[in-house]
C-alpha cells in the first residue's frame, strides 16, 4: 500500500474504523463464500456419484449369463438415455483383459476407453473421462466376480456427462455471489451507520469546541457518553485553571503598575517642583524628567504587553468589530475636533468579530486611526470585512502618504518616528506591530492615488452564526 494512502487512512478515525470493519467483513464473507462453494460442490458431486452408483447397481442387477456362460443384460433399466446415441449416459462391461463384452446402445459405435487397472474387491472407483463427442464424463467402475465355477471377473462401467453438474454448480455460484454481494453491501451500509453513530459524540465535541473558540460558551457544554466525560471534565478543568491564571496575571499586572507608576509620578512631581523653585540645575532636571517620562511609557507598555500575551489564544475571547470601530471613530472626532475630518465608514456586518480582547483591538485600530487623523487633509475612511478566517480592517487617509513605509513595508521600531513633522512618542506603530504579531496577523502599507496612505490589518476573527 502506498505510504501516503496509509497516512491518509491513519489520520482519520472514521476511515480507520470503517476501513477495519469493511476489511473484516470482506475477509469473513470471502472465507464463508469459499466454504459454502466448496461444500456445495462436494455435496453435488457426491449426489452425482450416488446416482452413478445407483445406475451401476441396476446394471449389475440386470446382468445374467446365457447357456454358454456369457454375460447378457436383457433389461438395462428404466432410463431411456441408455438407448439414445450420445445421450450422455452410458454403460459398458469389460472382461478381465479390458476387452469390451457389452455396452449400451447410447455408445453406438464407440466405447469407453478406461484403464485396465486393478480395483479392490467391492470398491467403486470414480474418475473423469472424455467420452463420445468429446463429452466430459464422470465414470463409476466396479469389479464383479461371476457366481459360477469359473470365477470369471467382469468390470462394470457406468458414465454420465457432467454438463448438468457443472450447470448446477455454476447456477449456485451465481446465486451465492449475488447473495454475498447483497449481504456485503448491507453490512457495509450498516458499518457506515454504526461508525457514523458511534462518532457522533466526537462531532458534538467538535461543535462545542468551536463554540468555545468563538466565544459562545466559556466551557465545553453538552451531553456526552461516559467514555468522553473524563476527558471533557479534565479539559474544562484546564480552561478554568487557565482563566484563574489569566485573572491572577491581570491583577498582578495592575498591582505592579500601581506600585511602579506611583514612585515615578512622585519623582516627576518633585522634579517639577524643584524646577519652579530653582533654575540652577534646569538642564539636569529636564533630562531627568524626560528619562522618567520615557520610563513611565515603557512600564505602561511592558505591563500592557504582558496582559496581551496572557490573553492571546484564550478560546472564548471575542470582540465585535463594528461596535469597536464606531466607538473609536467617535473618540477620534472629539480628539481631533479642530481638524474637521470627515469619517467615511464603510458598510460592515454587525456580526463580524475579532478573536481577541477588546482592549487589544482598540489599541491597534486606535493608534492607526490617530495617525490617519493626524495626516489626513479632509477624509479618513475605514472598512472591515471577513475572508478565510480573518478580519480585514482597512484605514485610508488623503494625506501626503509616507514613502518610508510604502517603499519598504517597514514599521518603525519602538521610539523611531516615521515622520518628525508632527508630535508623538514614536510608540504607536510599534505597539500596533507587536500586537498584530502576537495575534499572528499581518500589517501592510499601500500608497493611494493621487495621494494618501492605505493601511491593511489582517487579524483572526469570524462572523457570528456563519
Amino acid at each position: 500500500m502506498p505510504k501516503h494512502l496509509f497516512q491518509g487512512w491513519g489520520g482519520s478515525l472514521m476511515l480507520r474504523l470503517f476501513g477495519g470493519t469493511a476489511l473484516w467483513i470482506a475477509i469473513a464473507l470471502g472465507l464463508t463464500t469459499f466454504a459454502l462453494d466448496s461444500l456445495f460442490k462436494d455435496q453435488a458431486t457426491r449426489q452425482f456419484e450416488q446416482q452413478l452408483q445407483s445406475y451401476l447397481y441396476q446394471i449389475v442387477a440386470s446382468l445374467e449369463l446365457d447357456a454358454q456362460g456369457n454375460p447378457i443384460i436383457p433389461n438395462t433399466g428404466g432410463d431411456p438415455r441408455f438407448n439414445r446415441p450420445e445421450s450422455g449416459l452410458y454403460w459398458q462391461i469389460n472382461d478381465n483383459n479390458g476387452a469390451t463384452l457389452l455396452k449400451s446402445r447410447s455408445l453406438w459405435d464407440t466405447k469407453l476407453n478406461v484403464a485396465n487397472d486393478r480395483l479392490l474387491k467391492d470398491e467403486i472407483h470414480f474418475h473423469a473421462l472424455t467420452g463420445p463427442a468429446e463429452q466430459h464424463l464422470l465414470i463409476a467402475e466396479h469389479n464383479l466376480v461371476l457366481p459360477d465355477p469359473s470365477n470369471k471377473q467382469l468390470r462394470v462401467i457406468v458414465g454420465s456427462e457432467t454438463k448438468e453438474l457443472a450447470r448446477a454448480i455454476e447456477t449456485w455460484q451465481h446465486s451465492l455471489g449475488l447473495f454475498v454481494g447483497i449481504l456485503f453491501v448491507s453490512l457495509v451500509v450498516a458499518a457506515i451507520a454504526q461508525v457514523a453513530f458511534g462518532l457522533q459524540p466526537l462531532r458534538q465535541l467538535q461543535q462545542s469546541l468551536k463554540k468555545l473558540r468563538e466565544g459562545d460558551n466559556a466551557r465545553i457544554m453538552g451531553k456526552f457518553p461516559t467514555e468522553l466525560k473524563p476527558l471533557i471534565e479534565d479539559f474544562n478543568a484546564v480552561i478554568d485553571a487557565n482563566g484563574k491564571i489569566i485573572e491572577r496575571a491581570r491583577n498582578q499586572a495592575g498591582d505592579l503598575a500601581h506600585s511602579i507608576k506611583t514612585p515615578i509620578s512622585v519623582m516627576i512631581n518633585a522634579l517639577q517642583a524643584e524646577r519652579l523653585r530653582s533654575s540652577d540645575n534646569a538642564a539636569l532636571i529636564a533630562a531627568l524628567e524626560e528619562q522618567l517620562k520615557q520610563l513611565q511609557q515603557q512600564v505602561q507598555w511592558r505591563l500592557k504587553r504582558a496582559r496581551i500575551a496572557a490573553n492571546v489564544g484564550v478560546p472564548h475571547s471575542r470582540t465585535l468589530v463594528g461596535t469597536t470601530l464606531k466607538q473609536l471613530t467617535r473618540v477620534m472626532q472629539k480628539v481631533h475636533a479642530d481638524r474637521s475630518i470627515h469619517i467615511n465608514m464603510g458598510v460592515m456586518t454587525d456580526e463580524l468579530y475579532f478573536a481577541g480582547e477588546e482592549q487589544d483591538l482598540q489599541e491597534i485600530v486606535g493608534n492607526l486611526l490617530d495617525n490617519a487623523f493626524k495626516w489626513a487633509v479632509a477624509t479618513v475612511a475605514i472598512h472591515a470585512s471577513y475572508t478565510e478566517g480573518n478580519v480585514i480592517i482597512v484605514i485610508e487617509d488623503d494625506g501626503p502618504g509616507c514613502t518610508s513605509l510604502t517603499d519598504h513595508t517597514h514599521v518603525p521600531s519602538r521610539g523611531e518616528r516615521a515622520d518628525e513633522s508632527v508630535p508623538g512618542s514614536g510608540l504607536g506603530l510599534s505597539i500596533v506591530r507587536d500586537l498584530v504579531t502576537l495575534y499572528d496577523g499581518k500589517l501592510s502599507f499601500e500608497s493611494k492615488s493621487p495621494q494618501g496612505l492605505r493601511i491593511v490589518t489582517t487579524l483572526p476573527g469570524g462572523v457570528i452564526n456563519a
